[in-house]
């Protein structure tokens, strides 16, 4: 019992305590020179809001030069002094925009590629991947090219004249076979 009327009376003074403690204020410390708001943070009269709706995105993420990657993000400017602009050292930009750039032929590696809406930034990676090179080693013999391995033709070339010989001779007699139908 005499644990209750102790625990009761640390009750009693702690209800008795707690509401003064509450409303005591503290006393308002005199601002410091230092604690002055900074002039290079301006405060915006429609408050804070994101210009960068949508984030940078690159599709795709990886690709070889002289490819076309698309680039995603939404930025809503203020007024029309922020400029809009997106940076990068292997990707080059026509004159449509940002909606789609050209992978430059760049040392193989990852790049960073930035939007800069007004004040703001959003950054993505762009791998760029080697380029593949072509067989350069010309094809021979005959797998490659249907020809042979050896020197051209079948045989020799008292051979072809035999055979262009025997074509002369069976020409003429069809001419001469001919002539004596007519008579």
């Amino acid at each position: 019992m005499q644990k209750t009327a102790v625990v009761a009376g640390f009750a009693a003074a702690f209800l008795v305590v707690a509401p003064g403690a509450a409303l005591a204020t503290t006393p308002a410390a005199t601002p410091s020179p230092s604690a002055a708001p900074s002039a290079a943070v301006p405060v915006d009269p429609d408050g804070p809001f994101s210009r960068i709706t949508r984030l940078l995105t690159v599709s795709p993420a990886q690709a070889q030069p002289g490819a076309r990657v698309k680039l995603d993000f939404a930025c809503q400017t203020r007024e029309p002094a922020e400029k809009v602009t997106v940076r990068s050292a292997a990707l080059v930009f026509g004159k449509g925009g940002w909606a789609t750039g050209t992978v430059k032929d760049v040392k193989p590696g990852k790049y960073a590629v930035t939007l800069h809406c007004g004040p703001e930034t959003s950054s993505a990676t762009l791998a760029v991947l080697p380029v593949k090179k072509q067989v350069v080693k010309v094809p021979t013999g005959a797998p490659q090219t249907g020809g042979t391995d050896g020197p051209g033709g079948s045989g020799t070339p008292l051979a072809a004249a035999a055979a262009m010989g025997a074509l002369a001779l069976g020409g003429s007699g069809l001419v001469l076979a001919r002539r004596a139908r007519r008579r």
